[in-house]
């Protein structure tokens, strides 16, 4: 493979994760705990943006309970920003598999 087409897809696979990467920022998930009462909402990049609690998730003598709702829910919410992201970027590089094995460093 010649170094200019080489250069050439590089630019196109890093313009590629640009955009999947714009397109992350863009896309929103939830997560939540408890049947709801705790909802916790994400980018696809992985920043939580807001956590929403129901009243009755808040018992002042029970806040180990709403913390361990809004870890599950945070978690949640993660685990599905994860899943969008892996679904962004393996869409992004495909078809760049020609550039002989660098494709992985895009």
């Amino acid at each position: 493979m010649n170094i200019q087409k080489l250069m050439k897809e590089a630019k196109l696979a890093q313009k590629k994760m640009a955009e999947a990467q714009e397109r992350l920022a863009s896309i929103s998930v939830e997560g939540s705990a408890g049947g709801g009462l705790v909802t916790v909402t994400a980018t696809g990049d992985g920043n939580i943006t807001k956590i929403k609690l129901d009243p009755s998730a808040v018992d002042p003598d029970d806040i180990d309970l709403l913390e361990d709702l809004i870890t599950a829910a945070v978690n949640e919410a993660q685990r599905k920003s994860k899943e969008v992201q892996e679904a962004e970027m393996g869409s992004a590089m495909g078809g760049l598999g020609g550039m002989g094995g660098l494709g992985g460093l895009f």
